[in-house]
């Protein structure tokens, strides 16, 4: 048994679980919304140092993270300067093909993909889109935490 088992990282056979308990969390909920940020914030954070152990660089999750930026940015200025906020549900679930071709190329991205599928699908309204923005996002800083690199 390598170190990354002994402590419960790295490898796939035990990583999985990681991700798995997470995802029927996040299955649990109806809505994205409905994810309160304590919990959040503890998969986050789990799933940050998970993708670490497995070796995922950070443009990997970088490139998603932009995408995810460039739709809150489409957000507000969608809204063609109404004072209204647009939200773009097709632009969202564009974002599950992003993915799996980035996990067709590197296997390191398929445990990213397996998390934030089931999220994607329940993206449903701006403030579901928002608490997605907020999950990738803080996931990539605890990836950076735990030492993620390029």
């Amino acid at each position: 048994m390598n170190m990354r088992n002994q402590r419960g990282g790295g490898g796939q056979p035990g990583d999985g679980r990681v991700v798995e308990q997470i995802v029927a969390g996040i299955n649990s909920l109806k809505r994205l919304a409905d994810l309160p940020v304590d919990r959040l914030v503890k998969y986050a954070e789990d799933m940050g140092r998970h993708l670490v152990q497995i070796n995922l660089k950070t443009n990997q999750i970088r490139k998603f993270l932009d995408a995810v930026k460039k739709l809150e940015a489409v957000k507000t200025a969608g809204a063609g300067g109404s004072g209204r906020e647009f939200f773009d549900r097709d632009g969202v679930k564009l974002l599950k093909p992003k993915l799996a071709y980035a996990a067709g190329r590197q296997s390191e991205v398929k445990p990213l993909m397996r998390l934030l599928d089931p999220c994607i699908d329940r993206v449903e309204t701006k403030e579901d889109f928002k608490q997605f923005a907020r999950l990738v996002e803080s996931i990539v800083a605890y990836h950076r935490f735990y030492g993620g690199r390029d």
